[in-house]
């Protein structure tokens, strides 16, 4: 039986491959998000966006008679980005000072997260809905006419922060592809797909041609 180990004309042995997600893996590339400017940047648009939200949701709470659930999708929205602001101020702690159960917490924490961020995608698209629905019928300045008022700064307060929060998910989308990132970002290695694509070539194009050498070489010494 032949040996796997053994190079067969300047071929390399066959060597078993990490697996690409690994618990090691996941460790570093958490703890790089957590140190890069663009988490921080984000921690804070969450906490202004969470603070605007409840400021002007439970400050107006009861003078949007035209669709009472405005301000609701304020508090709930605020409340909810808030918390997943303490989660991850919380796991930047646990991550980079705790040594214990890394893994683990960074499995827990993925959960909490996807389940809120889901949730808060549905609020979010419900707030759409209930805010631009009242748009042609709205007036601001009698409030005895409660099938069409709404206070004026609740109503703009949620209209702009839908706006921004738009705004604010295009440019992270593109900042993936357009900014360059820290070399502790876990995805930094996108802005360097385009750089390594004549490598890649290179190397596809050595890999079809070894065989054929391979299997001239054989052929001949037989």
């Amino acid at each position: 039986m032949a040996d796997p180990n053994v190079m067969i004309d300047g071929a390399q042995p066959h060597r078993p491959k990490k697996p690409p997600f690994g618990p090691e893996k996941v460790i570093k590339k958490t703890t790089g998000l957590y140190k890069s400017k663009r988490f921080h940047i984000q921690l804070l648009l969450l906490l202004s966006v969470a603070i605007v939200s409840l400021v002007f949701g439970i400050r107006y709470v009861h003078n949007c008679p035209i669709q009472p659930k405005i301000p609701i999708f304020l508090i709930v929205q605020g409340t909810v980005l808030l918390l997943i602001l303490i989660i991850h101020v919380v796991a930047f702690v646990y991550i980079l000072y705790i040594t214990i159960f890394k893994y683990y917490a960074i499995g827990i924490i993925a959960i909490f997260t996807a389940f809120l961020c889901l949730f808060l995608f549905i609020w979010f698209i419900l707030g759409n809905v209930w805010t631009f629905s009242a748009f042609n019928h709205v007036q601001f300045t009698n409030e005895t006419i409660t099938i069409s008022y709404c206070h004026g700064t609740l109503y703009q307060a949620s209209f702009w922060l839908i706006i921004s929060q738009y705004l604010v998910g295009i440019y992270f989308c593109l900042s993936f592809i357009w900014i360059p990132q820290s070399a502790h970002s876990p995805t930094n290695g996108i802005i360097k797909v385009r750089k390594q694509i004549p490598k890649i070539k290179r190397m596809l194009k050595l890999n079809s041609d070894q065989p054929s050498s391979t299997v001239n070489t054989i052929s001949m010494r037989f």
